[in-house]
């Protein structure tokens, strides 16, 4: 960690210099202690209107490989930096302000997790709670993790509604493609409703859901339910169609079964 954080203040610093950087902040598994063998992720969050342009990145100047760095720049919704320092390869991501803080607005209010999309504001949100700030600017990083700080309600109330509202429906489709060997389509709902259950999952225990990748890893760090860490596991192993849709529904009974309803969930 200690070497990734040294390669981030070296890399921080030649964007800072472009004027008009808010805050930034390091996540994902390499940050979290994880792998050393993924890339550090970065992120620069701007107090612009869009992020500076690829013009005036200094994605080149960074970059210290014989292997050519690469820059997506579709504003406003993708920008992305990639390259290599010392070997490591880095990716920074660029959000606005205006952009981030709508995203936390929307997970406070129990949104921002029902579909699939990229970046999903759960996702973002949880990355900047559980990840490493690195700059700061006026403060603006700090007064909105000290909002984070209180796990919104509102979160966990939506997401185990949700759940408990759509189980009965996605049981008798996931039936359904078992009994016709449908793999496919199964896996495309279970993709799903599995999704829902993890956001209800992690809310019902106080925590934001990160994204998936090393998701046993974040359930291990959080002392997660033991029983449903192990059906989750479970239902990567070896087995039919039909066994995989029997420990999802026993997975996602026991999630909505870890708040009462009118119970509220604990503080972390």
């Amino acid at each position: 960690m200690d070497r990734t954080l040294e390669i981030a203040q070296r890399v921080i610093p030649a964007y800072r210099a472009l004027g008009g950087l808010s805050f930034a902040y390091g996540h994902g598994s390499v940050v979290a202690g994880y792998t050393t063998t993924s890339a550090l992720d970065l992120v620069i969050v701007w107090d612009r209107d869009e992020a500076p342009r690829l013009r005036g990145r200094p994605v080149r100047e960074l970059n210290d490989s014989q292997r050519r760095p690469t820059s997506f720049d579709y504003q406003p919704g993708y920008v992305l930096d990639r390259f290599w320092v010392e070997g490591q390869r880095v990716e920074v991501a660029h959000r606005t302000r205006r952009t981030f803080e709508s995203w936390v607005s929307d997970v406070r209010q129990g949104w921002g997790w029902e579909e699939a999309a990229f970046p999903m504001p759960l996702y973002a949100v949880s990355g900047f709670v559980y990840g490493t700030l690195l700059a700061d600017t006026n403060g603006v990083a700090g007064a909105i993790r000290d909002k984070l700080t209180t796990f919104p309600e509102e979160l966990v109330t939506r997401s185990l509604t949700m759940v408990a509202a759509e189980l009965s429906s996605y049981d008798h489709d996931l039936g359904d493609c078992a009994s016709r060997g449908d793999g496919l389509l199964f896996h495309e709902l279970l993709g799903k409703v599995l999704r829902h259950t993890l956001v209800a999952w992690f809310a019902a225990e106080g925590r934001y859901c990160p994204n998936p990748k090393w998701l046993h890893r974040w359930v291990a760090r959080f002392a997660m339910s033991p029983a449903i860490a192990g059906l989750e596991r479970s239902l990567w192993g070896p087995i039919t169609l039909a066994r995989r849709r029997e420990l999802f529904l026993t997975m996602a009974r026991q999630v909505l079964a870890l708040k009462p309803a009118g119970e509220p969930s604990r503080p972390r």
